[in-house]
């Protein structure tokens, strides 16, 4: 077998995740793609997320993640409120449709972290984690 480059073998990884995720949740069947995965997560770990928490988050442009946002909403996904200090910006929050798919989601993720780490023992993972993430920051740094 020849050798795989780092790119080819980051990318083998990722799609194979993103797949199997995909396919925990049914994203296919209700149009979700991986960056409303990501969104979906900001939401989650933000306090009184806003679209602009999202935009900065993801890199994203305005536009791309006001779609994003419209289409989690006409999914029954997600709400949005005025903030109480300022109206002109609006707090994203799940609804129980949207609580319930990201239970799933991280129930889903929880299975495929067992799977990528079979075989493999404690040092091993920190060190993968330890060496993504200097390569994520050498990107970010670029």
């Amino acid at each position: 077998m020849p050798q795989q480059n780092l790119a080819s073998t980051l990318f083998a990884l990722t799609q194979s995740y993103r797949l199997i995720v995909r396919d925990a949740i049914n994203a296919s069947e209700l149009g979700l793609n991986a960056l409303h995965v990501k969104c979906l997560h900001i939401i989650a770990d933000t306090r009184h997320c806003t679209a602009n928490d999202i935009v900065n988050e993801t890199q994203r442009d305005k536009a791309q993640i006001a779609r994003l946002i419209k289409e989690l909403l006409s999914l029954s996904l997600i709400t949005k409120c005025a903030d109480e200090n300022d109206k002109r910006c609006f707090i994203l929050s799940f609804t129980q449709r949207g609580q319930t798919l990201y239970q799933t989601l991280q129930q889903a993720e929880q299975r495929v972290d067992s799977l990528l780490c079979q075989g493999l023992d404690q040092a091993q993972i920190d060190n993968f984690l330890m060496v993504a993430n200097t390569m994520i920051n050498n990107i970010k740094n670029e």
